[in-house]
């Protein structure tokens, strides 16, 4: 297979006046399952990569793509799994209401069961000192690693996917009814927001926490700042979900994945700045290199792409 090369122009974040050229050299595509894979995210240190998959099994690879261990275990589906900030732990969560941390080794290390429904998401606070989840019986809970509950908030409707604040001082929370939840770490609502895009999917605070990014099952991927005003709507695709939005690390634009199989990446304008078509059913999650120079993909048969990024 070669090398295949994928040229978009991108604004420089200096000048709005000045191009970049941004190069996706895809460095590799392979089968990392038998069946979806839901998540994938980058280690701290962008050495790793962690993928979690329908059939109840998170696999750890190097950026490369060579798998090193797979957490077995947990009743499927395994919706998410994730590292925490030092990059030593890994956290996945089940159907079963559970969730387990592990260690770079592939050993569990703990299981905990903060909920009585299906897990849908769980991250490490920045600090590494405290866990937040959600879940399909409507609660986004705060507790501590060793299992103690700090706080429980009661969100109507199944919450789907989490994001923390690079500060830690704001949880985001997004649901099935299409509401944005802010939640203050030490109890309570902040803000509740009504994005209008169906079932939101995932969420994540810009790398300098002034704004969030949502993607939605109605085609969309929405720009929002803090205070829940719309900045910008991305429209992906006339039919099917956005499954992943992710914010390139320097901020200066985004990808999305969806259903169509293609990676998209805008401005934050909302221009279109180029497709990517990978052809092979629904794409379900993005993840790039804290430092920006690898983007990873992960697709509803199994595959995975990993793109190297230059300029």
């Amino acid at each position: 297979m070669g090398v295949e090369i994928v040229e978009a122009e991108v604004p420089k974040a200096a000048s709005i006046n000045q191009q970049s050229t941004i190069k996706l050299h895809l460095q590799k595509q392979f089968t990392g399952a038998e069946v979806a894979l839901n998540r994938i995210y980058f280690s701290p240190d962008g050495k790793f990569l962690l993928t979690a998959s329908a059939d109840g099994v998170g696999t750890l690879w190097t950026k490369e793509g060579e798998m090193l261990k797979q957490l077995r275990g947990q009743k499927p589906p395994m919706f998410n799994a994730r590292f925490s900030p030092d990059g030593q732990t890994l956290i996945t969560t089940g159907y079963d209401g559970t969730i387990r941390l592990w260690n770079l080794q592939g050993e569990l290390i703990e299981e905990q069961r903060p909920h009585r429904a299906a897990v849908a998401d769980a991250l490490f606070s920045p600090d590494g000192q405290t866990i937040v989840t959600c879940s399909d019986d409507g609660q986004t809970q705060v507790f501590t690693r060793q299992g103690e509950k700090l706080v429980g908030v009661l969100n109507p409707g199944t919450a789907r996917n989490l994001a923390y604040h690079p500060r830690g001082i704001l949880i985001a929370s997004v649901s099935d009814s299409g509401s944005l939840y802010l939640i203050n770490p030490q109890g309570g609502i902040e803000r509740e927001i009504a994005t209008g895009q169906g079932r939101i999917n995932n969420v994540n605070f810009s790398p300098d926490g002034q704004q969030l990014l949502t993607a939605g099952t109605n085609g969309s991927a929405k720009l929002w700042n803090l205070a829940g005003e719309l900045i910008t709507e991305y429209k992906v695709v006339p039919t099917g979900w956005v499954n992943s939005a992710q914010f390139y690390p320097q901020g200066e634009w985004l990808a999305t994945a969806s259903d169509d199989g293609a990676i998209r990446l805008w401005g934050k304008d909302g221009q279109l700045l180029h497709e990517l078509p990978l052809g092979s059913g629904r794409l379900t999650s993005l993840s790039f290199s804290p430092d920006g120079k690898y983007l990873a993909a992960t697709g509803s048969q199994g595959q995975v792409w990993i793109f190297h990024l230059s300029k």
